[in-house]
């Protein structure tokens, strides 16, 4: 059992890690920040904070709204928070993505951060230990209204969207894609993995404390 357990942290710390590329690989796109990049970019040149800062901020703020739209809250949802955002500032420093500099490398860069989001997305959410507080939000508006996960999302990141432009978010035809195609790519990804996220149950901070309790040799 503690191998169960021990696998289904790494798969999360590396769906993390592969949705964290895929954010940066978006960023060096050059032709307009994905909605909450948009949203998260806005806060930073605001407050001057750092975009992995930023992110963990937004995170933390979208899983507040989904726990008062009853989705629960795991240590995954935690990892997530600080995880992704330390790694994308990490891989922002080391500056091993390059930053595109013409529009049909941009547009392949950027829809190939967007697949790495979603499979990482599915890889983390796998692990059933709470899902990030983005997807909190995505999984929470679709259990609460039946529609489908991918218009759930593309609803909440066209506001993500809305606000990170008035705070000062770059916003450009990597948005439009964004905000349309990444609904569609999990639609489209979860369709072929046969992955109902709305139907996972998702482990509780509470279960999982119980549960390596449960594992500890009895006096």
């Amino acid at each position: 059992m503690a191998d169960s357990m021990l696998r289904r942290l790494l798969r999360l710390v590396a769906g993390i890690a592969v949705s964290a590329v895929g954010i940066v690989m978006m960023l060096r796109a050059n032709i307009g920040l994905e909605p909450w990049s948009v949203l998260q970019q806005g806060i930073s040149q605001s407050t001057g904070m750092t975009y992995g800062v930023a992110s963990m901020l937004v995170g933390a703020i979208a899983i507040g709204v989904a726990v008062l739209y009853g989705e629960r809250f795991g240590v995954g949802t935690l990892l997530n928070i600080f995880l992704c955002g330390a790694c994308i500032d990490l891989l922002l420093w080391l500056d091993w993505v390059p930053q595109m500099h013409s529009l049909p490398a941009g547009i392949a860069m950027l829809l190939g951060g967007l697949e790495l989001l979603v499979l990482g997305t599915w890889m983390y959410m796998r692990s059933a230990l709470g899902v990030g507080p983005r997807d909190a939000l995505m999984v929470a508006l679709a259990r609460k209204t039946g529609r489908s996960v991918g218009l759930c999302r593309v609803v909440i990141e066209l506001g993500a969207i809305v606000v990170g432009y008035l705070l000062g978010g770059q916003v450009g035809l990597g948005t439009v894609i964004g905000g349309v195609g990444l609904g569609s790519l999990f639609d489209l990804n979860f369709h072929l993995l046969r992955f109902q996220a709305a139907q996972l149950h998702q482990e509780s901070m509470a279960e999982t404390l119980h549960r390596l309790r449960g594992r500890r040799p009895q006096p």
